[in-house]
């Protein structure tokens, strides 16, 4: 079987599983705060967090179709006074190409795909200056390989950018697979989040 048919079929199973699991709304509490709390344990994110001159920038996104949150450690953070950091989201052009711009979480608009995302008028933001990137996924494994919808954007992204923000793929336990297919192309995690534990590479 090849590679393509592979990915598909993971693809497939993994939107699948990840549909099921959003319905439940107990479990996407739960979800949502384990993220947060294995995300802010993270050395690399609580150095950037305690930086006293400037607050750090931290790219994000707004789940969609069953991807599991990773924004509730804004909550966090603002429930126990800390620092939040500046918030940077994606836009799709019309040429395909994925753009990060500041923006608040709050006030994103429906956008392609129906994903909210930052209005067009949004300052960008430079990827040399993004200390954390949150990157979605369909799937990931735990070689820190992700599998995306299959179009590309945050590889081309990440492949044009002089520099490699922090990345770390958000995912369900559920959707976490010991091997995914990879090309050469794709780009590896620096960690992986799921509700329960934290993967670093």
């Amino acid at each position: 079987m090849s590679k393509t048919v592979d990915k598909q079929s993971i693809r497939e199973n993994a939107l699948c599983q990840r549909m099921q699991l959003s319905a439940d709304v107990d479990f996407i509490l739960e979800s949502t705060s384990g993220i947060a709390t294995q995300l802010l344990a993270i050395p690399e994110v609580q150095s950037a967090l305690e930086a006293t001159n400037n607050p750090p920038l931290f790219a994000s996104y707004a789940q969609a179709l069953g991807e599991p949150n990773p924004n509730g450690f804004l909550d966090y953070l603002q429930k126990d006074g800390g620092v939040r950091p500046h918030m940077a989201f994606p836009r799709i052009s019309g040429k395909g190409e994925l753009s990060m711009h500041f923006a608040v979480l709050e006030k994103l608009l429906p956008g392609s795909f129906g994903i909210p995302e930052p209005g067009a008028d949004l300052p960008l933001a430079n990827m040399e200056d993004i200390n954390v990137m949150l990157v979605p996924g369909v799937a990931f494994d735990r070689k820190g390989n992700r599998l995306g919808y299959g179009k590309g954007y945050y590889d081309r992204l990440l492949a044009h950018s002089s520099h490699k923000p922090l990345l770390i793929g958000i995912s369900f336990d559920e959707t976490l697979y010991d091997e995914i297919p990879a090309e050469p192309h794709d780009v590896r995690m620096d960690y992986i989040v799921t509700p329960t534990q934290t993967l670093s590479f």
